[in-house]
């Protein structure tokens, strides 16, 4: 399957014209336009099926329907030591607020204090978008029965003049 002929096959133009707004930093002739529920779908057929594994190496993607679909395929990942090399592979081509909050593997909340060693590194990076899925990742599993103080701490250390870190924080 061509991954990419087939994003085009479910384009929608209106949406592409919304999402522009919402990512202003991204160029709007790498929007496709394609709606989430499809986007997830793909991902689920693209798991069942197979044969999405050379298009998780084919970094950097050229549109940011690629790179949604990329992290709803490795939010799939039931391997939590191949979903930490995916996602650690995928995050430093992260380039805006919506890919980064989308990316949520499930099989991180089954295995907390590996992710935990993680979110730490992620949070002490100098990439944007990194930093972001770190401390969304902090917030998203630590703020319930696992919850230690010092993680206020963490994510209260980050000093940045990034909009999108401090709008995370």
């Amino acid at each position: 399957m061509d991954i990419t002929s087939t994003l085009f096959g479910l384009r929608d133009e209106k949406y592409a014209a919304f999402q522009e707004k919402l990512i202003p930093n991204i160029s709007a002739d790498t929007i496709i336009g394609v709606r989430t529920p499809l986007l997830r779908d793909l991902a689920k057929r693209l798991r069942k099926e197979g044969g999405y594994e050379s298009f998780l190496s084919e970094l950097p993607h050229k549109y940011f329907d690629e790179n949604q679909l990329h992290a709803f395929i490795i939010s799939l990942e039931k391997d939590i030591n191949s979903a930490l090399e995916q996602t650690e592979m995928f995050l430093p081509y992260v380039d805006n607020w919506a890919t980064c909050d989308q990316l949520s593997p499930k099989v991180f909340a089954k295995h907390k204090e590996k992710l935990l060693e993680h979110i730490k590194a992620w949070i002490a990076s100098d990439k944007t978008y990194t930093v972001r899925f770190g401390i969304g990742m902090l917030m998203q599993h630590f703020l319930d029965y696992d919850f230690k103080p010092e993680y206020i701490a963490l994510a209260a250390s980050v000093e940045s003049e990034e909009y999108y870190i401090n709008m995370m924080i």
